[in-house]
């Protein structure tokens, strides 16, 4: 009967994780200039800083207030023109609500630009949340789409 019982109970613990996925997309339109901070040496560089402050809306019309910080942590590639910049982001979802989501994540960004290109896509973790989100995990997929227009799926467990 042990066995048995040690064969289900992961079984079962699977199955409510699975259950207990839920899938959140955000929509919103291209980004705003973001302010951009320049505290490593003059130019673009290791340390500068990009701040944004703009909404979005849920699938099912819920507002999303967007803050965003984005710090480039290495220098540019020279063949690809690429850099790495970590990016912090949270998502307020309903207007006046404490029910936040949070991202963390690093990805590689052109020197000439403050987003990915469009038509490219990165995986970020959900580091956390409050209210309804509180102990919140999993991914975000956000994808610059070809209109300029970002999607972010969130993959919540």
């Amino acid at each position: 009967m042990s066995k048995l019982a040690g064969l289900i109970l992961p079984i079962l613990l699977c199955a409510t994780t699975a259950l207990g996925q839920t899938t959140l997309t955000v929509t919103h339109g291209e980004v705003p200039q973001p302010t951009y901070i320049d505290l490593g040496a003059t130019g673009d560089s290791v340390g500068d800083q990009r701040l944004w402050h703009f909404a979005g809306e849920t699938l099912d019309g819920q507002s999303v207030t967007m803050d965003w910080t984005m710090t480039t942590t290495s220098s540019f590639d020279q063949t690809t023109q690429l850099e790495s910049r970590l990016t912090n982001g949270v998502f307020l979802v309903g207007d006046g609500s404490s029910d936040h989501i949070l991202i963390e994540g690093v990805g590689l960004y052109p020197v000439a630009g403050s987003t990915v290109v469009v038509a490219s896509t990165l995986e970020r973790a959900i580091t956390g949340g409050t209210g309804k989100f509180a102990g919140a995990r999993g991914t975000v997929m956000s994808t610059h789409l070809a209109d300029g227009t970002w999607e972010h799926v969130f993959s919540l467990e």
